[in-house]
């Protein structure tokens, strides 16, 4: 039994809409106390759910945010892409998130007066990049954590991963596990062994989550995914690109990442021109999952961030609201 932080929070409700291709997408919000200071649209990373994010938003709603959230094809509560292998995680391209999510702040979020920030972890910090980029101006600023910038792949050179995929391509099982890859399984949830977190009750709220929903389980990549992440790393890495990124951006990189490139995101954090990097030494990849001691001054680092972006926008209204001088009459 988890402690009651990680449950659903009082207020907390749920809707659906459909993707461009049809899809059922599944979502949630939950309202502040009082009238909100701004909006956060929450973006997961890879096999992640909004249940695992309960905490998070119930901190965010504590500091007077309206907090949106929605599940990435695949994952959650939203349609599975095969309907022969529901846990497999499949992709049909990364532009295809990038769509859905444009689709869901312009469309379903309901949008409060304040800054709308963007917060992604991952896999979402990813595709948060790469949103900033492709529509410019819809976020006031972001907070991102361990962004998936670039993948480790240990014990596995990068030719060898592609000179796979082009294999799984010709023999048409580009929707198989990549080698390795199976169904979730508790049995390997081992907390001791695991990359994610240090601390072993937040290393629990996965598996709880699927207990209580087998239907919510997902297992590993299918080369497609792999492929997909693979081609929007590229372009996401590309040093015009990230330089063009010109939306404040709060970053966090954890210092025992062993699932993401912490090295490739520091090189984004460098070329971002609006970007505050934020090195939290002894975490692993799941800094908002992590130990108090490691997690409380990331979360003291976001309520400042936050408490900045409030005031320059409301700076930004105030001068907004100025009224231009009368222009004087003519001749």
């Amino acid at each position: 039994m988890l402690p009651v932080r990680f449950e659903e929070p009082a207020g907390f409700t749920w809707g659906n809409f459909k993707d461009a291709g049809g899809a059922n997408i599944r979502y949630g919000s939950l309202q502040p106390q009082g009238e909100p200071k701004g909006t956060i649209v929450l973006v997961s990373g890879f096999r992640e759910s909004t249940e695992k994010y309960f905490e998070v938003i119930r901190d965010m709603a504590d500091r007077g945010f309206a907090v949106w959230m929605m599940d990435w094809r695949g994952q959650g509560g939203s349609d599975r892409f095969l309907a022969h292998a529901l846990q497999r995680l499949h992709s049909k391209g990364f532009d295809d998130n990038i769509a859905t999510l444009h689709q869901f702040t312009q469309t379903v979020v309901k949008k409060s007066n304040g800054p709308l920030i963007l917060m992604g972890h991952s896999m979402g910090g990813h595709l948060c990049l790469r949103y900033l980029k492709e529509h410019e101006g819809v976020f006031d600023s972001a907070v991102l954590t361990s962004p998936m910038c670039d993948i480790l792949t240990p014990g596995l050179p990068r030719v060898i991963a592609h000179r796979l995929i082009d294999l799984a391509r010709v023999g048409h099982y580009m929707d198989r596990y990549i080698p390795g890859g199976h169904n979730w399984d508790e049995r390997n949830e081992d907390f001791d062994s695991n990359k994610l977190t240090s601390d072993p009750v937040r290393f629990g709220v996965a598996t709880e989550i699927f207990r209580k929903n087998p239907a919510m389980k997902m297992g590993d990549p299918t080369y497609a995914w792999v492929e997909a992440a693979f081609k929007s790393i590229k372009t996401l890495n590309d040093p015009a690109y990230l330089k063009s990124i010109k939306t404040p951006v709060l970053m966090g990189i954890s210092g025992n990442d062993q699932i993401v490139d912490a090295a490739a995101s520091r090189n984004a954090a460098a070329l971002m021109p609006n970007c505050t990097r934020v090195d939290i030494p002894g975490a692993k990849h799941e800094i908002w999952m992590e130990r108090d001691e490691l997690r409380a001054p990331w979360l003291d680092r976001v309520g400042t961030f936050l408490q900045e972006r409030l005031e320059q926008y409301a700076l930004t209204q105030k001068k907004s609201n100025i009224k231009q001088p009368p222009r004087p009459p003519g001749p």
